[in-house]
């Protein structure tokens, strides 16, 4: 925790490197890295102006703490900048870890190109609810994916919720705190998953790993994204995430061990999506107090209706959450949250992502209809009580013959009880202030 008798000392240390003839005049990064004083403090290298900075030049440092280089490895890394068409590659890897049957066949159909095989697929209780991921790896492409999936239902919705406010941050890696769930889910489905990723790592060395999730999901892809790179599964340059609506994963210093940890991550979020302000800040996001962000924030600040939407990506100098992005938006929508480049990601394997093909094997499997009542919660129960509460301006459910909804989906809408109708207006309330 930074204390003013640390920032004192600090600048105490940084008047006496002037006096001994300490500098930061290095023309290359290699040559800046590795200037290093007496008390051991390192030259930065920014890359955003390719410039050799002195510690603690904020002013006419353009780059944020986790973006210096001080360490001469580093130099050959090349500088990330947000990908569109990656992005949306992501997001489909995302929406189809929602599918609780055929998540092969969404991919099929939603990224046939790249020719995505699922190698290994976990579904795991976690606290009272279920947790779910994913591995793929692409030969095409040469990508191997790791995908988590967002919250299943009202109830895991809820349970988060709590469990956030009520429950204390849990260590994690050598630095910071993180969420109980959050921490509790990634804990029961990666076990499952690590021995797959390492062994499709060990066969194809030079292929990337792109690592995702929507909501819930992106918070445990957070975590593994930083787990390969900490415990050397994989290289810092080769893993990039993704996330899409992610919640505050964790306090400031996890946020920049992350950002140390991973080069190329972004966190994509569609203009007030309400989630991203979850768990909430008092005032503005603080390095002291508090959860904070990490990665760099790719905000699309008007309705995200295709990835190629007006966007911008925010730096957040000095460090992580930019207050002139996300923050800044007013409103709080649910639906924004839902809805990412046009696509219902908790939905989408059961509206587009699969066509006809779903529509037969749901008549013919039993064991489905009961799968999809619960993974048609966000699309049936929660969107009609949104309606109900007017404020967030959603309509009803879509009505087409391609899913299992009709009558029977409004009939369990309308049987949420009064408890459930009471948490969920208390839920909306609480991210909305």
């Amino acid at each position: 925790m930074i204390t003013l008798s640390a920032v004192y000392c600090f600048t105490i240390l940084l008047q006496l490197n002037e006096v001994v003839g300490f500098n930061c005049n290095s023309d290359n990064c290699r040559d800046c890295a590795s200037n290093t004083d007496a008390f051991g403090i390192t030259c930065r290298w920014c890359r955003r102006d390719n410039e050799c900075h002195t510690p603690g030049a904020f002013l006419t440092n353009p780059c944020k703490t986790a973006e210096n280089i001080v360490d001469p490895s580093r130099c050959g890394e090349k500088f990330s900048h947000y990908d569109p068409g990656l992005s949306l590659k992501m997001l489909f890897l995302s929406a189809a870890a929602y599918d609780p049957l055929h998540p092969q066949k969404c991919l099929d159909n939603s990224l046939p190109s790249a020719d995505f095989q699922i190698q290994h697929s976990v579904t795991r209780k976690c606290a009272d609810n279920q947790c779910s991921g994913y591995v793929a790896v692409s030969h095409t492409v040469k990508v191997i994916a790791i995908a988590f999936r967002g919250s299943e239902c009202f109830d895991q919705a809820f349970s988060v919720f709590v469990e956030t406010l009520f429950s204390p941050k849990e260590d994690f890696l050598s630095k910071g705190k993180v969420q109980t769930y959050w921490k509790g889910g990634f804990e029961t489905l990666w076990p499952s998953m690590e021995s797959k990723v390492k062994s499709l790592i060990a066969d194809n060395p030079s292929y990337k790993i792109w690592v995702t999730g929507h909501s819930l999901g992106g918070a445990m892809a957070s975590l593994a994204s930083a787990w390969l790179s900490y415990q050397n599964i994989a290289s810092r340059e080769k893993i990039i995430s993704y996330t899409f609506g992610m919640p505050r994963v964790g306090n400031y210093d996890y946020a920049l061990e992350h950002d140390r940890l991973i080069g190329n991550s972004w966190r994509v979020v569609n203009d007030d999506d309400a989630v991203p302000h979850f768990p909430g800040v008092y005032g503005v996001p603080n390095m002291l107090f508090g959860p904070y962000h990490h990665g760099v924030e790719a905000f699309y600040s008007e309705p995200a209706t295709s990835v190629y939407s007006e966007h911008r990506e925010c730096h957040g100098k000095p460090n992580n959450e930019d207050v002139t992005c996300s923050f800044s938006e007013i409103t709080r929508s649910f639906e924004r949250h839902k809805n990412y480049f046009g696509i219902p990601v908790g939905t989408f394997w059961a509206l587009d992502c699969v066509h006809s093909t779903r529509k037969k094997r749901e008549t013919s499997e039993e064991t489905n209809t009961t799968v999809s009542k619960r993974f048609h919660f966000v699309q049936n129960r929660c969107l009609k009580n949104k309606y109900i509460n007017g404020s967030l301006h959603v309509t009803a459910t879509h009505q087409t013959p391609r899913t299992i909804r009709s009558s029977s989906a409004q009939a369990r809408s309308s049987s949420m009880s009064i408890r459930e109708r009471s948490l969920f207006c208390f839920v909306v309330f609480f991210i909305s202030t």
